[in-house]
């Protein structure tokens, strides 16, 4: 499962007594994760948000992904910094999320049994088994109730936001036509080349250097003399990413290394390379196919830049309403 994406920290400590709490709370969970005791679990309020609380449980659960992720790039006081860093945008994160909740229930907006079943169902689907999704849920310290209430949230949120920002937002034609034409290359599809390819490769089989040279040779040779190329691909191709004989493989230009990239892009269909070193071995490349680079029509991307665009106003919309609701609101960092 996910975290919630990390938004730019916004600064919520008020005073010099809140700051230096928050930074006892920090100092406190790197030690307790620089000693591998996730297994203690801190229970406390550490944050008030109007009618809601934020709970170090909570923050912690958030930061154990990133401190393992942190774990492997950073030590010492640069992990602490950036952990201290993780923490101030988590806290953040969280605070805007009770905001949102608090506004949901002053509105009298909920979440329904079966809406929460619907979605839980949702996710377990992304796992093999019940075994496996209660196994990931264990792993982050996270009960089946606590994710029922983290769903329960995340619907209440969801149908506040569309409630207060998606009337609001409207997308014209004129939009979406600039928006294609300014970013046409991402609408652009690369050209493509279905090859049949024929590897011998380096240090296979105890066999030397030479022996190598001379076996790709051989087998440009015959090629020359009319032998069928896939039926020698599929006799001497060693594990090639380029067909291996029975397979043909379809190739964006820029997907290989540069030697193999641009030799079989310069070919014209039907016609094949000659002999290409690369790290790995030597290749030869028949081309069965050339697909030209092609501009996806802009019916076709409509859809996908409106659904762009709605999402940018949205987010846009909801950085000023969120300002406003903490204009309004009371946060307490204990």
């Amino acid at each position: 499962m996910g975290m919630c994406p990390f938004k730019k920290a916004i600064k919520m400590i008020q005073n010099l007594a809140d700051k230096i709490m928050f930074n006892i709370i920090a100092i406190t969970f790197f030690i307790a994760i620089t000693t591998n005791s996730f297994c203690v679990v801190i229970d406390k309020i550490a944050v008030i948000v109007n009618d809601e609380v934020i709970t170090q449980r909570e923050i912690n659960q958030h930061l154990s992904p990133i401190y393992e992720q942190y774990n492997k790039e950073y030590t010492g006081k640069k992990l602490q910094n950036k952990m201290l860093e993780a923490e101030d945008m988590i806290i953040n994160q969280l605070i805007e999320d009770k905001l949102i909740l608090s506004e949901a229930k002053r509105q009298g907006i909920a979440a329904t049994d079966k809406e929460i079943e619907i979605k839980l169902q949702t996710v377990k689907n992304k796992f093999e088994t019940e075994e496996n999704f209660r196994n990931t849920l264990a792993e982050q310290n996270i009960s089946l109730s606590e994710l029922r209430d983290r769903i329960k949230s995340d619907i209440i949120k969801s149908k506040l936001i569309r409630k207060e920002m998606g009337a609001k937002v409207t997308i014209t034609p004129k939009e979406v036509q600039e928006y294609y034409n300014s970013y046409i290359e991402d609408f652009t599809e690369p050209e493509k080349v279905r090859v049949i390819g024929i590897l011998v490769r380096k240090n296979r089989g105890g066999r030397t250097e030479e022996e190598n040279k001379f076996l790709i040779e051989k087998i440009k040779e015959l090629i020359k003399n009319g032998e069928d190329f896939k039926r020698l691909a599929k006799e001497y191709s060693e594990e090639t990413n380029g067909g291996g004989g029975e397979n043909i493989e379809l190739i964006e230009k820029g997907q290989m290394i540069k030697e193999i990239d641009e030799a079989i892009f310069s070919l014209e269909e039907g016609e094949i390379s000659n002999v290409i070193e690369s790290p790995i071995g030597y290749h030869l490349f028949k081309v069965i196919e050339k697909i030209p680079a092609k501009v996806k029509d802009f019916e076709v991307a409509k859809s996908e830049i409106e659904d762009l665009l709605y999402k940018e106003k949205i987010n846009e919309k909801l950085k000023k309403w969120l300002t406003e609701l903490k204009k309004n609101a009371y946060i307490s960092i204990k």
